[in-house]
């Protein structure tokens, strides 16, 4: 789990960094090759904060494919057995950003994006271990660029698996999914 992590922190990094890059080789309709962005918000069922951070990585089409880590439930408290129900979510992403024609618009970017999701270091069963789930997310938002390199975006996602999450906070539902409400920077 160390190294998968480690690997995907790299890989978001890289995205970061391309991003980085001059703008003049991009093309010339302001669709950014790469993307990086940090996000924070709600999640549905009283679950609390959830934040992370994510990069992409686009064709000039606006399909293209992105990786995010973070982390759900850091405000919600424990019980006598958990200190914290905080879980890791990882997931890894196809998606389109549509980029329109239009000069007034070529700042605003309305994206939909959906794979795979993996949870983890959280409790399905009680007093078990901390364990991985195998799920999948989809969602969209916007991207609003306040400037040439930096905006805002406003996404939201629903997480969905075939496992148990949390089964201390939520004892009596089998199969937790939820959805988070999320605000967060991005930058190209």
């Amino acid at each position: 789990m160390k190294t998968f992590i480690a690997t995907l922190t790299f890989l978001l990094a890289a995205a970061v960094l391309a991003t980085a890059q001059g703008t003049d080789e991009q093309n010339k309709d302001h669709r950014p090759l790469g993307l990086g962005y940090v996000f924070v918000g709600g999640a549905s069922h009283s679950m609390g904060l959830t934040a992370g951070m994510g990069g992409e990585l686009s064709s000039s089409t606006g399909l293209g494919m992105g990786l995010e880590v973070g982390a759900i439930a850091f405000t919600r408290k424990g019980d006598q057995y958990y200190d914290s129900y905080t879980t890791g979510v990882s997931s890894a992403d196809v998606l389109y950003h549509y980029y329109s024609k239009k000069a007034n618009l070529k700042d605003v970017s309305p994206f939909v994006a959906g794979g795979y999701t993996i949870l983890f270091g959280h409790n399905s069963v009680p007093l078990g271990k901390d364990v991985e789930t195998n799920g999948f997310n989809i969602g969209g938002g916007v991207d609003l660029f306040a400037t040439k390199h930096a905006g805002l975006r406003f996404d939201v996602r629903y997480y969905g698996h075939g496992g148990r999450i949390l089964k201390n906070a939520y004892p009596d539902v089998a199969e937790f999914s939820f959805v988070a409400f999320r605000i967060g920077l991005t930058f190209r």
